[in-house]
Formats: C-alpha cells, structure tokens, sequence
C-alpha cells in the first residue's frame, strides 16, 4: 500500500512539474502575434524586479516571473546593459533578453540627399548598418496605405521617401524607417501636391527635374518645355530615365550612369526616348524645390534642353535641328 502511495505521489509530483514547465514555457512566447515595437529604456541602477514590471507594462513580455527566472537560469540576470532599446512585441522573451544583454541600439545621422532612389537609400542605410541591404526593395507601398492614403494605387515607394537629415538606430526594422520617410514627405511635399490635378504625375515630373537640372529658375522653364511635350504628345526624352534602366534604379551607387545613343533603344517604359508621356513612376526622391518648380512651370519659347555634364548649364533649343547640334557639341552624341 506505500509503494502504490509513494507511486502515486510521484505521477501527481511529475504532472505538477510538467504543467509548471509548460506554463514557463508558455510565458516565453511573444506577447503579440503582429509586429508592435516600442521604445524601452532601462535606466542606470534599474534592478531586474523594475526591469521585468516595465517590460510587462509596455507588453513586451507575457510574465515578470518568467522573465526574471530565464534570465537567472541562463545567467544573463547581471548583463541586461542600461540604454534605449528598440523591442517588438511579437519577440519571444529569450529574445528580448538577448536584445538586452547586447547593449542599446546605436544611434545613426543619415542623409538622404535629393535626386536618390529608393535602391540608392537602400544602400546606404545598409552601408551604416541601420537595415540588411534589400529589405527596402521588399517592401510594398501598400503595406502603408492605410496611414499614408497617398500611396493608394501606387506601384512603388519611389518618390515618396523624402530627402532630409534622419537619424535612425543601427538595426533598425525596415518598416520602421520607411514610416520615419514617409511622414516627413506627408509633412514636407504633400502639403504642396495634395490639391493638385493628377499629383501622381507632377511627382514623376519632379523626380525628373532633379536628376536632369541643377538650378531652380532652369527647372522652371524645364517643366514649362516638359508640359508642352506632353500637351504636343511628344516623347519627352530625358537623359535620366536611360540612366534609371541601366542602372536598375540607381543612381549614387552606378557606376556608368552616362547615355550613349545605342542606349535610347533599350527597351523599358522607361524610356521616355521610345514611349510618349511620363515614365510609369518617378525616377528619384524629389526635394522641395524640384516640386514646386513642376507646380511653377514657366512658358517659353523652348522645346528641347540638355544639361552640359561640365558646366551642369542648362542649354535650350528652340528647334530640333539646333537641340541636335547642342547633343553633337555638348554630349557627343
């Protein structure tokens, strides 16, 4: 009879131990299923009793007891670093500590000058370790519909990351920082497009402007010439489109963005030497100023330009024949 007893006491002690190691288990797990990061800071002298209460609070974790328990089993309860963190809630608990234990996120300047692409910032913001190199080039504008309307029905972010001075934290969430971009052009240039007719198509016009003209009163007359194209039905046959498809959409980060005349044939709708009308969607990130020259078109008696690459003097014609003696003495081409 003592042996059943004894026997029995040993199944109840195993099931209460396995319902116990279960629920630590449980209280592991990621306390959201969707990603949801918050700013979390430790402070110097924060004990790990604080620590686990925050973390619970900001829901980060399911469990103060089974934060402070893994931390001390895995003998990381002496190596949690004091700093501003970046956490997603949809971490597991192991994660968070490993987050914790590796020390604050390092803050980064950035500037994202006018004129790049979304390939080009997603270089450099992976050259400064802020995110992996591509995961921009992955994301979908309609990913961000919701908060940024501007977006519906759009084909891609280019265009719309606007061009300024950011900080961002090293290993920063993609999404993160393209949310950072976005407010700043909803801040900044949508204030200026918002009331416009077809607001898609000034901001491809914009994004030409930048890549083609230096000067502000140029792009003015620039955009007046790209206007009476369009309105002639007349391909617009700007230079910087060629050099958007050869480079796959970049533009910093090419090496041979130059035009030679074989490349007018490459087959892309693109290019605005073959097809009519605006590319299918801007070419670089605009600034200000590329913007309000597109809504401050200025009439004239032009109808071609190019861009002296020496000079970077914007050069007018009024007629094919003299825009074509321009290209031979300027361009070579």
């Amino acid at each position: 009879m003592k042996q059943i007893y004894v026997s029995w006491l040993w199944v109840v002690g195993c099931v209460v131990v396995g319902f116990g190691i279960g629920y630590f288990v449980f209280d592991l797990q990621p306390a959201a299923q969707a990603s949801n990061v918050h700013r979390f800071e430790i402070a110097t002298g924060n004990g790990m009793d604080e620590i686990a209460v925050q973390l619970k609070e900001s829901g980060l974790i399911r469990s103060p007891k089974a934060f402070k328990l893994f931390s001390l089993l895995s003998g990381s309860a002496h190596l949690l670093k004091p700093g501003t963190y970046f956490l997603n809630a949809a971490s597991s608990t192991p994660a968070i500590v490993r987050k914790l234990i590796s020390g604050p996120n390092e803050i980064i300047a950035v500037v994202i000058t006018e004129g790049m692409t979304l390939r080009d910032i997603d270089e450099l913001l992976a050259r400064n370790r802020i995110i992996p190199r591509g995961s921009l080039l992955a994301l979908s504008s309609k990913s961000f519909v919701e908060d940024f309307p501007f977006l519906q029905g759009v084909a891609s972010l280019e265009g719309y990351l606007f061009p300024d001075t950011y900080q961002f934290f090293s290993s920063s969430t993609p999404g993160i920082v393209v949310r950072k971009l976005l407010n700043t052009f909803a801040a900044k240039a949508w204030p200026l497009l918002e009331s416009q007719n077809n607001s898609y198509q000034k901001l491809i016009l914009a994004s030409l402007l930048e890549k083609e003209v230096p000067n502000y009163q140029d792009r003015r007359v620039v955009a007046g010439i790209l206007f009476e194209r369009l309105r002639l039905g007349i391909a617009l046959q700007v230079d910087a489109t060629i050099s958007y498809i050869k480079c796959q959409g970049a533009f910093v980060f090419c090496d041979q963005p130059g035009v030679a005349r074989k490349d007018l044939d490459i087959g892309s709708l693109y290019n605005t030497y073959l097809h009519p009308g605006v590319p299918p969607g801007p070419i670089s990130n605009p600034g200000t100023d590329a913007i309000l020259a597109v809504l401050e078109p200025r009439t004239s008696d032009f109808l071609y330009y190019l861009s002296d690459p020496v000079s970077k003097k914007t050069i007018f014609s009024r007629t094919l024949d003299e825009h074509n003696e321009n290209r031979v003495r300027y361009l070579n081409l």
